[in-house]
């Protein structure tokens, strides 16, 4: 994973990067990477500005020719290494998306819509640009998110509207993205296993 550890996603990112094709792998893995640790920016943020700051250094970081990117950070080191598969706009949006949650109280209906369709975009649409698969999966990426940040933040995610669970995709080569999309409909770590070999 172009020595980055493995240490940096949880149990079912790290799953969903052992199914993504080789080709992908590490720029799949790095964009959960950057996704983990802008969360644990807003997570950790006693004062939104600084949180902003930290942000505004990767937004800065990213956009900034390789060669002039700040040594040191591991993260833009793989992204040096993954070359142009991770465009600069998943980068852009990923970034705002997790801009949008800084603050303090729960988050507005409206900042978690966006946060998820920026999100959703940049990970889940990019996976499926790259294998060229034809599937739309925004309403998978939102169900995701969603439910992603009513796990980690229950405290500030105001109750949004119940929406019908998306069907989970069918096919090997969009199984990274079940998988996230599973792993946060309170299933258990083997039926999530189960889930990954079989895509059932």
């Amino acid at each position: 994973m172009n020595g980055i550890s493995s240490d940096l996603l949880p149990p079912p990112s790290n799953l969903a990067v052992a199914y993504t094709p080789v080709a992908f792998r590490p720029a799949f893995a790095l964009l959960l990477q950057l996704d983990t640790r802008f969360a644990e920016i807003v997570r950790k943020a006693r004062e939104p500005m600084i949180a902003q700051i930290k942000l505004a250094w990767w937004r800065d970081a990213f956009a900034a020719e390789p060669a002039l990117r700040p040594k040191g950070e591991p993260l833009l080191q793989a992204l040096g290494v993954c070359g142009d598969k991770i465009s600069a706009a998943a980068l852009e949006d990923l970034v705002s998306a997790w801009e949008l949650l800084l603050g303090e109280g729960a988050w507005a209906p409206q900042d978690v819509e966006k946060h998820s369709r920026l999100r959703g975009g940049a990970i889940f649409g990019s996976y499926a640009q790259w294998t060229g698969h034809a599937s739309d999966v925004r309403a998978l990426s939102q169900q995701w998110t969603v439910d992603w940040l009513r796990l980690e933040f229950p405290s500030q995610l105001n109750v949004l509207d119940a929406q019908p669970l998306p069907a989970l995709p069918k096919g090997r080569r969009l199984r990274p993205l079940s998988i996230l999309a599973m792993s946060v409909r309170n299933v258990s770590g083997p039926r999530l296993i189960a889930h990954a070999l079989t895509g059932w």
